[in-house]
């Protein structure tokens, strides 16, 4: 391999040579030697081993084994609160609906291998946010991809 390669830039280098030699003025030698560049490059790629397959990946199950069942559920118990409070912000920021009148929870279903949302609990406290409760349900259900209850309490 090292042969082929090694006699493939001498032939290269020679016509390159060849061609510099008969070029006529410095400003035509300077793209010609631009051009040789390119192709003694090209030359040293093709014998580099790239592997350009896709990697294939089995269905062969893929399970986390140094978290603890309670650092996962810890991880879910967190990601569930963040959830809550984007939607306690969304409220806030599109609806002015302070943080102390909504109470969200987020149900969500855990089977050991997957978590998956289920839906969305909104309770705001007060019949002045009635107006809200359809642009919040739709912003919400947007926002999460799951159904959406909005809850008025008196």
């Amino acid at each position: 391999m090292i042969s082929r390669l090694l006699s493939q830039l001498a032939v290269l280098s020679a016509i390159c040579t060849a061609v510099l030699m008969i070029c006529p003025g410095d400003a035509i030698k300077k793209y010609v030697r631009f051009a040789c560049s390119l192709c003694v490059l090209s030359v040293i790629l093709s014998f580099l081993p790239f592997d350009t397959s896709v990697p294939q990946i089995d269905n062969a199950e893929v399970r986390i084994t140094d978290m603890t069942d309670k650092a996962a559920e810890l991880t879910v118990k967190l990601t569930v609160s963040s959830l809550e409070n984007a939607v306690a912000d969304l409220a806030y920021q599109k609806h002015n609906v302070p943080k102390d009148d909504i109470k969200v929870s987020v149900s969500y279903d855990n089977d050991g291998k997957t978590i998956r949302l289920t839906g969305v609990k909104t309770e705001l406290k007060g019949l002045k946010y009635a107006v809200y409760t359809v642009s919040l349900k739709n912003d919400v259900s947007e926002l999460l991809g799951v159904p959406c209850e909005v809850v008025i309490e008196e």
